[in-house]
């Protein structure tokens, strides 16, 4: 029983050790990791502050304490930018929860853009966590995240420093999920976001006439990638970064490029209700083996009649764009009693052409791979007042 007593003790021993060994260490990548990111920042042009990063104390928990950090994107052409506050953040991983990381928000956050829009975004809650790849950690091998999920209830935006409410927003709902040696058949990358509960302020909604009394029920958007992830991926954020406009589309397309032709495929889906109306789409995108995107997209709405009915009672201004867009849509839309005028509009596209419900509407014209990725140069201006006629 003694020598039972002496093992358990000592096997306590060693992982204590061994875990203070690790919250050690845990808090000194958290404070690296930090460092390294306000210093990214400052590299492509933003204003970092803080005034001060302390470890925390207590080995139940691995932790980084942050306060008063603010940081400004760089001046637009115009000069003009903006400064985000937080009087808080935290980054945590718990002792019986060591592949999570949790970044602990304040719950308020303060947005300065240029003295113009002086506003406070407040939660009632507000967390973020991300679960991390050991293997990823260790040998510093890209993005240590696997998964993820940012949810948010009782948000407001509030202007004058936080007196006056802009909006107010039920929830916020956010997950990822990450998988950089995903094979041909494996989803690289999946996404769900939601909000619910969206309301413009009684005051703007009555000032500016917003209809549906200013409020949308829900939004979510669904999007999945799968396939191999391009090699291309991993320097992509430094090329959007660092470089000019017509490089950072061909960084872009690039890496398009490589992602169709390891045979890169994705689904995209959306739901709303908005006043009346409950929408929902859904697309897929695949490649044929020339390259050429082809898939099916559909989307389905209810209660059209009521929906412009009141967008045009709110804008009557806008009563001939909404008539215009009613015919266009009109060969897809059906009457009926319990959902009103119902949109169903089933889309194909590949092999040249674009149907609906059937019906061939239009040609669809190959994807150039290469004119895309060597766009030719735009025309040099000709001296004088910017038309392209010389002086």
């Amino acid at each position: 029983m003694r020598r039972i007593f002496k093992f358990l003790l000592s096997l306590a021993l060693v992982l204590a050790i061994v875990w203070l060994g690790l919250w050690w260490y845990a808090q000194g990548r958290m404070q690296s990791g930090f460092t390294d990111w306000t210093n990214q920042l400052a590299g492509q042009g933003w204003k970092v502050s803080y005034s001060g990063v302390t470890r925390g104390t207590s080995p139940l928990a691995a932790q980084l304490s942050v306060t008063n950090l603010s940081f400004s994107p760089p001046p637009d052409a115009r000069g003009r930018t903006g400064t985000i506050t937080l009087p808080s953040l935290g980054l945590r991983i718990d002792l019986l929860d060591p592949l999570t990381l949790h970044t602990d928000l304040p719950d308020r956050i303060g947005l300065d853009v240029g003295g113009e829009f002086d506003s406070v975004i407040s939660f009632t809650t507000v967390a973020l966590t991300e679960q991390l790849d050991p293997q990823a950690l260790l040998n510093h091998a890209g993005t240590p995240y696997r998964s993820g999920a940012f949810n948010a209830a009782g948000v407001d935006i509030l202007a004058s420093q936080g007196s006056l409410l802009l909006l107010h927003i039920g929830g916020i709902a956010s997950d990822f999920t990450l998988d950089p040696n995903a094979g041909a058949t494996g989803t690289a990358l999946a996404t769900d976001e939601s909000v619910s509960g969206v309301a413009v302020s009684p005051l703007m909604t009555h000032l500016l006439g917003i209809p549906f009394d200013g409020s949308l029920t829900s939004l979510a958007l669904s999007m999945k990638l799968s396939g191999p992830p391009p090699a291309g991926m991993n320097g992509l954020g430094e090329q959007l970064q660092a470089t000019n406009t017509a490089a950072q589309e061909k960084a872009v397309i690039q890496v398009a490029h490589e992602w169709a032709a390891a045979g890169g495929n994705g689904t995209l889906s959306l739901a709303a209700v908005i006043g009346p109306s409950t929408i929902h789409g859904k697309a897929a995108l695949q490649f044929d083996p020339d390259l050429q995107p082809s898939g099916p997209a559909d989307l389905t709405a209810d209660h059209l009649d009521e929906f412009f009915g009141t967008i045009t009672a709110a804008y009557p201004w806008l009563q001939g764009d909404v008539a215009q867009i009613e015919a266009q849509l009109s060969p897809y839309i059906t009457a009926s009693n319990p959902s009103g005028q119902a949109l169903a509009m089933h889309v194909t596209y590949g092999k040249g052409e674009v149907s609906i419900n059937g019906q061939n509407v239009a040609p669809l014209p190959p994807l150039d791979w290469t004119a895309l990725e060597n766009p030719a140069p735009a025309p040099a201006q000709a001296p004088g007042d910017g038309s392209g006629a010389g002086q």
